[in-house]
């Protein structure tokens, strides 16, 4: 009696654990800017624009001659008591002028820098009389100076003289202001931040034939040929008895 012992092949199914670390980069769009201001000031040669200048002004010589005239009304025979012309001009505050004036026949002659109060309080004021709000005076035949204007505003610049001049004078004024300049600069610094995300995945793989176990083989072969031998023997003991009883 032949028995054939087979083991069934032995399946498994088995999981996997797989973490995944990934590290991503982004560009910040996110930018810090940081501005330089820097302010500077620098004094600067300016035009001289005149809002009023005398009738017969001549801008190429810059000269003219004294205008207006005024009679002393209680003297008799009403004699000259004044001569005078002016110009106007607005002026900002703090600026500059160089002021330069000569009288063709070298005689002395007045100027004034006044405001605008001043000014109304002199002009046709009866030869002047009584007149003592000078913001600037300067008696001579010619001279060099330099005002500053102490707030915006308009100034008149006077010429006048208690004497008749025939002649010319000449006016040339120089102006300086303060010109303030900005410089601005931004510069702009961009971040770069880095992210870390970790990815984890349960995966199952495909099933896979384990390996025989060799050893319960063994024992089962040696349990079938210990009871085939018991029935062999088993089987032989009662053929023999059988022959016996029939002898």
């Amino acid at each position: 009696m032949t028995i054939a012992l087979v083991s069934p092949a032995q399946f498994a199914r088995s999981q996997s654990l797989t973490t995944l670390s990934t590290v991503q980069m982004f560009n910040s769009s996110s930018v810090t800017a940081v501005t330089w201001t820097l302010t500077s000031s620098a004094v600067t040669q300016q035009a001289v624009q005149f809002a009023l200048t005398p009738s017969d002004f001549n801008n190429e010589t810059d000269t003219f001659t004294l205008g207006y005239s005024e009679t002393a009304p209680y003297y008799p025979d009403n004699p000259l008591c004044l001569m005078y012309d002016y110009f106007l001009l607005n002026a900002s505050a703090m600026n500059e002028f160089k002021v330069h004036f000569d009288t063709q026949q070298n005689l002395p002659i007045h100027f004034f820098i006044l405001n605008m109060e001043q000014f109304n309080e002199f002009n046709h004021t009866n030869c002047a009389n009584g007149f003592s709000a000078w913001e600037l005076q300067v008696v001579a035949p010619a001279s060099d100076l330099v005002w500053v204007a102490p707030e915006s505003g308009e100034y008149a610049f006077l010429f006048l003289s208690g004497q008749f001049i025939g002649g010319y004078v000449r006016l040339r004024v120089q102006a300086y202001g303060q010109t303030v300049q900005t410089s601005t600069s931004t510069y702009a610094t961009t971040s770069i931040i880095q992210l870390l995300s970790t990815l984890t995945s349960l995966s199952t793989l495909a099933l896979t034939q384990a390996s025989t176990d060799y050893s319960a083989l063994i024992v089962g072969a040696v349990v079938v040929v210990f009871v085939v031998g018991a029935v062999s023997l088993l089987t032989m003991k009662r053929v023999s008895k059988a022959k016996l009883q029939t002898a």
